[in-house]
């Protein structure tokens, strides 16, 4: 079709589809300003994360939800223990603390607060992703939250990363106590990388702020390929005790580095590797 033969008031129309647009964002800004979490949201599902808009948001569910089991991260107990103590206080009603986690990335302080859901779901447990620039709006978070018969950990990471630190006022209150009571069923995990002697000093009067601090040691090898071969027993991967290790160590020099996430990356390949010689395939859940 020939659009130029058309007579057609562009001018007009593009005026009228702007229109349009503006009531549409009129709409959901409203219906979000409205929002109220339904009880039945956090029966259903266990995790979730805070989707901001504007100056409000709302609660979206995490359908597949990851839990990692804690059994599985290899050389953590240093970190579990007090994780654990921490939140079966939580969960039943008593005094606890907000806790920071702070170490390497790619070494699982992630998947230990998310590994918590597996523990802990039972007891009224449910996981929210907050992101560190949506913190500003932690008061209408928590005022959602505070009356729901359940005990609810916001999950922030690279929480003192460089920002331009807009959302520390409100976390500082929440930590450190505000005008409003703080809800008795909301604690803050948080997650970092930043080396203590690194950080600004609002980065560090927010640290200070949290009852808990739990560093995690830099990965030693002898932990980097205990978890190779844990992670290569359970998919049965057919390599000899001294094959994996020379090539696990292969790997991590090729990288200049040594995580958990990297052992990980590791026997995804070779489990690839050899499922291709096999040629067999696994097909992906949709």
């Amino acid at each position: 079709m020939d659009f130029n033969a058309l007579d057609i008031d562009w001018e007009y129309l593009l005026e009228r589809m702007e229109h349009f647009l503006d009531l549409g964002e009129e709409y959901l800004t409203r219906t979000l300003i409205d929002y109220q979490a339904e009880p039945q949201l956090f029966q259903q599902d266990l995790a979730f994360r805070w989707v901001s808009y504007r100056q409000t948001g709302y609660f979206e569910a995490a359908t597949f939800s990851d839990m990692p089991q804690h059994a599985n991260l290899l050389g953590m107990q240093d970190i579990l223990v007090p994780l654990c103590q921490n939140t079966k206080q939580f969960v039943r009603g008593l005094p606890c603390n907000n806790i920071l986690i702070r170490g390497d990335a790619g070494n699982g302080k992630r998947s230990a607060i998310k590994g918590l859901l597996a523990k802990y779901a039972g007891d009224g447990l449910r996981l929210i992703e907050v992101h560190r620039e949506d913190l500003q709006q932690l008061t209408s978070i928590s005022n959602e939250l505070r009356n729901f018969p359940f005990f609810f950990i916001l999950l922030c990471c690279d929480l003192l990363e460089p920002t331009e630190y807009a959302h520390f006022r409100e976390l500082r209150d929440f930590l450190q106590g505000g005008i409003e009571t703080r809800p008795g069923n909301i604690l803050i995990y948080a997650t970092d990388t930043s080396a203590p002697d690194s950080i600004s000093g609002k980065s560090l009067d927010i640290e200070q702020g949290f009852g808990m601090i739990l560093d995690m040691a830099p990965m030693q090898q002898a932990i980097y390929l205990d978890i190779c071969r844990h992670l290569a027993q359970q998919h049965n991967l057919p390599l000899s005790a001294e094959t994996l290790k020379q090539a696990a160590l292969k790997w991590a020099e090729s990288r200049k580095t040594l995580s958990g996430l990297m052992a990980h990356q590791f026997i995804d390949d070779q489990v690839g590797r050899w499922r291709m010689k096999q040629k067999t395939t696994h097909t992906p859940p949709s």
